[in-house]
């Protein structure tokens, strides 16, 4: 029985070992894919992924980006608002998605070396009076970002401090155009 057991325990470990791997080959085969947008300084490496640059009227857009600690110590305390990463979305015009920050004070700590993956998330608002609120409120209630035709501005950025009072700011920025058909 001790036997069987084990055999049973090593198979488990086994199948949870292929599929990790399995996950993190598909995650570098999928960001192979994309286009990928890079910043850094001396604590942070800031990576921007989006599926392509140019899209057909209301065709999905795939976009997240990632932050890795690179600093000298095995880990950092960040100070922000909710979230720390925003996405901006202009077209010279209008802003279909903008940094909205929930103003608590909260801390976050990033380990050295480990990958922190940001998803894409729509953030900003609109008037029930605005003339293209019928728009603005299908818009929001897609989970998925499809944009109209037109030139767009995406800026993916970093909104925090390394100290509780906020005087040391962290602003990293990724900006790049994306053209929609």
């Amino acid at each position: 029985m001790r036997k069987i057991k084990m055999i049973g325990l090593v198979l488990i470990a086994i199948f949870v070992f292929i599929a990790c791997s399995q996950y993190e080959i598909t995650q570098e085969a999928q960001s192979a894919n994309y286009h990928i947008f890079t910043t850094e300084d001396e604590n942070f490496l800031i990576k921007t992924y989006i599926n392509k640059l140019d899209f057909k009227d209301n065709e999905e857009i795939s976009m997240y980006s990632t932050i890795e600690y690179i600093g000298a110590e095995d880990s950092i305390m960040i100070w922000s608002g909710e979230p720390y990463f925003h996405y901006t979305i202009y077209n010279g015009q209008e802003y279909f998605n903008e940094g909205l920050t929930l103003d608590i004070l909260k801390t976050t700590v990033l380990k050295k070396g480990e990958i922190y993956t940001i998803p894409f998330l729509k953030s900003s608002g609109y008037c029930e009076n605005d003339p293209n609120a019928s728009f603005w409120k299908n818009y929001y209630a897609e989970k998925e970002l499809k944009l109209p035709k037109g030139k767009y501005f995406f800026t993916a950025y970093t909104d925090f401090s390394l100290d509780e009072e906020q005087v040391e700011k962290v602003v990293l920025k990724i900006e790049f155009e994306v053209k929609v058909d």
